[in-house]
């Protein structure tokens, strides 16, 4: 007999058929349960192996109520659903489930999501996963770091955007009350966070500090946490201070809640959206939980005194630490560290996430290169750059004659790495014809070539990265949710640069050595100011952008110290000095070369694809348009020039040079 399994749900035709489909696998069908109420009395009684929930069930309390609780006692489960927006699929991944089955579903489905759920729950026992990943650990490690408040804010604040959406979160010292003691988060359009103190914030509103006092802000005993429409209507009646920032900012809802800090101290937590009908009792939880992590955190975040300024750089400074020639000892990069030293010897599928630029492809080779595999050459292949009547002949292969143009038999990608390892660089830009063949791959171990009467076997482990948020591409159909939660089994997730500062020193002093060497400079060092400049930037390109702007630093200094990154006068103008294009510039002149980019509106942030095509614009300049070759753009980016050829399509660049 296999494992025992409980569902949980309130349409019971639908629970009949998932319960007979069980036990026609061979599975123990233990109960149904129409209710979280319920479900805790069956598991009680019945102590499941696994349990399938619905979202949405009898009472007030939702499948993600249960899910927390399954959680917090070590019980695998597997949602069951038919709704799949991102909200609930961030909701839903929050209480760390094994697998996600929309309905209607046939019984094939939900066979192999259970199989794929209980392979990802033997390889989370094995590497303990669930204590690792949380989000309570990630705003852990930035507390800890040795940062000014309003960085430590930012950071988090994009930490719960994906999770706990807000346009304003409030904190305010119940008890004792000390208004000293408020402080505002707030979102501004260009989706950056500013930390607002009470008297910058009451400055900002035109409120005396006398008002502020008699207003006593969120003080008022609630009886809710959940404040949408009309209960929003009421809490504005109620508190003043609602109503003065909700005219102020246009916030329609909010979501209460408390927390009690580690000296007994009582907050009032608020988080505030713009839109009438964002949260819901989901939102609710999460708030919930995300208070359990703030209580250790308050001081440390949102109260700690600014980091004194760097005073002295020395020369020649050796890097804090390199793990396989990744340079950083950030907190949140050991972690990524501890994440590959455990994983890199196993078979285990990983996914690699993170922004554009922090390095997701040097991780998959570190992983090889650390595998028994490594005697094998990795085989890559980047999804984005595949044509799109391709796809399949370059991952499985073809027979000759099995299309028009076939005139040769052709290995795919897969079967070269028989006994490797494969990397699927942005497995994301995928179309989903290509997906059911790399889920069966996934499955079955398996190829079979295009014109092909049988298939293959074959043995190689699969790692794939992303910067694109599949949870949002399930969401919105664009990925294979029984995909996404095959290849997730184990992710590492690779901090942007803004996230980890800490490193961005030694980074620096790498790159400089490289391209000094490499340009035969005699720049040895930075100066503070230069480097402050580079701390007090956003690095949307990440680390890619880092080195970058290190080499044109390097080229451009006439001594040996770099005391000017261009970043100070470029972030206010967009038009740096000496005709170079910066990644906040939008356009340059540098003779008779000439490049533009649409400009955004004053104020934006620029996208991580405006910051690439800036790149891009930059490197064909100073190779004149070559592309492929040596010398060429691509050698120069270290990319294939099929891949920088595809970007070029991708981002509409159009390159002209005169001489």
């Amino acid at each position: 007999m296999k494992d025992k399994i409980l569902i949980v749900e309130d349409e019971f035709i639908v629970a009949n058929d998932l319960s007979l489909m069980l036990k026609k696998a061979g599975y123990d069908s233990c109960g149904i349960a129409p209710s979280v109420a319920r479900a805790l009395e069956l598991i009680a009684e019945q102590q499941p192996d696994w349990v399938l929930i619905d979202i949405f069930l009898q009472g007030e309390r939702t499948g993600i109520d249960l899910g927390i609780q399954l959680s917090n006692m070590d019980i695998p489960f597997i949602y069951i659903s038919a709704n799949t927006n991102q909200t609930i699929l961030q909701a839903a991944k929050a209480t760390l489930p094994y697998g996600f089955l929309v309905k209607p579903f046939r019984e094939k489905d939900l066979l192999v999501m259970l199989d794929i759920a209980q392979y990802r729950h033997g390889q989370n026992i094995k590497y303990n996963l669930q204590h690792q990943m949380g989000l309570v650990q990630q705003l852990a490690a930035i507390s800890t770091k040795k940062e000014a408040s309003a960085e430590k804010v930012k950071q988090i604040a994009q930490l719960l955007q994906p999770v706990l959406p807000f346009d304003q979160l409030f904190l305010t010292r119940i008890n004792p009350r000390s208004p000293a003691r408020d402080c505002s988060v707030i979102k501004s359009p260009s989706g950056n966070y500013q930390l607002e103190t009470t008297e910058s914030m009451l400055k900002l509103l035109s409120v005396s500090s006398r008002d502020y006092k008699l207003w006593d802000p969120l003080g008022l005993k609630l009886d809710k946490q959940l404040h949408c429409a009309y209960e929003f209507r009421k809490l504005r009646m109620e508190d003043r201070w609602t109503q003065v920032i909700s005219d102020q900012f246009g916030l329609e809802s909010a979501i209460m809640t408390s927390i009690t800090d580690p000296k007994g101290d009582l907050y009032r937590v608020a988080f505030f959206s713009k839109e009438k009908e964002l949260y819901n009792s989901i939102h609710v939880d999460l708030a919930n939980q995300i208070m359990t992590a703030f209580s250790a955190m308050i001081d440390e975040v949102f109260f700690s005194k600014p980091v004194a300024e760097i005073k002295e750089v020395k020369l020649n400074q050796v890097p804090a630490s390199h793990f396989y020639r990744i340079i950083g000892n950030s907190p949140l990069l050991n972690s990524v560290f501890d994440k590959v030293k455990i994983v890199a010897a196993d078979d285990t599928s990983v996914l690699i996430l993170g922004e554009s630029g922090t390095g997701k492809e040097r991780i998959a080779q570190i992983l090889h290169e650390l595998s028994p595999r490594k005697s094998k050459k990795m085989v890559t292949v980047n999804c984005a750059a595949l044509p799109l009547t391709l796809i399949e002949s370059t991952l499985f292969g073809h027979e000759k004659g099995a299309f028009t143009g076939a005139s040769d038999r052709r290995i795919g990608k897969f079967e070269q790495a028989d006994g490797s390892t494969i990397f699927l660089d942005e497995i994301g830009e995928l179309p989903l014809e290509a997906q059911v063949k790399l889920l069966r791959v996934l499955q079955e171990k398996e190829i079979e070539r295009l014109g092909a009467n049988q298939t293959k076997k074959i043995n190689v482990r699969i790692i794939t990265a992303t910067n694109r948020n599949l949870e949002k591409e399930v969401a919105e159909g664009r990925f294979r949710l029984d995909l996404y939660y095959r290849l997730n089994v184990f992710p590492i997730e690779l901090p942007s640069l803004r996230q980890r500062k800490e490193d961005i020193e030694a980074l620096a002093y790498h790159f400089i050595e490289k391209y000094s060497n490499k340009s035969e400079r005699a720049v040895k060092s930075i100066s503070a100011a230069a480097l402050q400049q580079l701390m007090a930037y956003d690095w949307p390109g990440n680390i890619r952008e880092l080195e970058h702007l290190i080499e044109r630093a390097v080229l451009l200094s006439s001594g040996t110290e770099i005391t000017d990154t261009g970043l100070a006068s470029g972030k206010q103008t967009g038009h740096p000095a000496n005709g170079t294009l910066y990644p906040d510039g939008n356009q340059t002149s540098i003779g008779n070369q000439s490049a533009s980019v649409n400009q955004p509106a004053a104020g934006k942030t620029k996208t991580l694809e405006e910051v690439e095509k800036a790149y891009i614009l930059e490197i064909l300049h100073l190779c004149k348009g070559k592309i492929s070759g040596p010398g060429g753009a691509a050698e120069l980016l270290n990319i294939p020039s099929t891949t920088l050829n595809s970007k070029i399509k991708k981002l509409g660049i159009t390159y002209e040079f005169t001489d």
